[in-house]
């Protein structure tokens, strides 16, 4: 089907794993980080202007639904291309022509994947969190070392819940008990095993030689105090874009769209409507 402007359907073979809200004739495309679900984008609710097509879908691996976890497959998920794939499928399949497209961290790339695909399915971006390559090094401002990974995995392996319960507080860098509540349920949720080779195939990837191909606009928005991406990740993006804006947070963590919502609202309506 086409999106056009009608009253949103989504066909049942997809209804598992995509919501659809809203009502105009240019689809505004949300996708989610890892440890979320489409659950994640609920807080910018009162935010999203009218008059758009609002689609959210599931990673696969991930959401409440058993069947958005059996689309995951160790082959085509054990790298961003995979997922892009899905993406690409999702909007062939949905009928849409041209999107906005809102990501956030590791769908964030996955966007940038699918516009130098098929630049035709994508009008403008807006990138919440993302990042490139999460490792330092020499010539690259990167927060990680391949330590800090081994560490992680090595937790996740021994005890996934206790890992879990420690890492949600990471993510969200602030003490509300709701959201942090919520992001938690939705991260103890995940099968082990997925959320092990999902975070992997997240840290081994980089993007940094074919980023800078995304010829669309691109809105960039970060938090100034965020574990997993650095200040100068943002610049770098901001700098290898050919036609990107950079906004700040003045916050912590990686999840703003969910810890300040009203901070990250503002800036989607605005990008979302220009």
């Amino acid at each position: 089907m086409q999106i056009t402007s009608q009253v949103p359907c989504v066909p049942e073979s997809l209804k598992p794993y995509v919501q659809m809200d809203g009502w105009g004739e240019v689809p505004v495309v949300l996708g989610h980080g890892f440890g979320t679900d489409k659950s994640a984008w609920d807080y910018l609710n009162p935010f999203f202007p009218k008059g758009f097509t609002y689609i959210r879908y599931d990673l696969a691996g991930c959401g409440s639904d058993e069947d958005t976890q059996h689309r995951y497959d160790v082959q085509r998920h054990s790298h961003l291309y995979g997922y892009a794939d899905d993406l690409i499928e999702l909007l062939d399949n949905l009928g849409v022509q041209s999107c906005i497209y809102v990501g956030h961290s590791v769908s964030c790339m996955i966007g940038a994947i699918a516009a130098i695909a098929r630049p035709d399915l994508f009008r403008r971006h807006i990138w919440i969190g993302p990042s490139p390559y999460y490792l330092k090094d020499e010539n690259y401002p990167g927060t990680l070392t391949l330590a800090d990974l081994q560490a992680i995995y090595e937790a996740m392996v021994t005890n996934y819940q206790a890992w879990a319960a420690g890492f949600a507080p990471l993510m969200f860098g602030v003490k509300e008990e709701h959201q942090l509540a919520d992001f938690s349920k939705i991260l103890f949720r995940l099968q082990p095993g997925i959320a092990l080779r999902t975070l992997r195939m997240i840290f081994d990837s980089d993007t940094r030689s074919f980023v800078g191909k995304v010829q669309q606009p691109v809105h960039l928005i970060f938090n100034r105090n965020d574990f997993v991406v650095s200040q100068g990740v943002a610049l770098w993006l901001h700098a290898t874009l050919p036609h990107s804006t950079l906004d700040w947070i003045d916050a912590q963590g990686h999840l703003p769209h969910m810890t300040h919502p009203t901070a990250v609202g503002s800036l989607l309506k605005k990008y979302i409507s220009i």
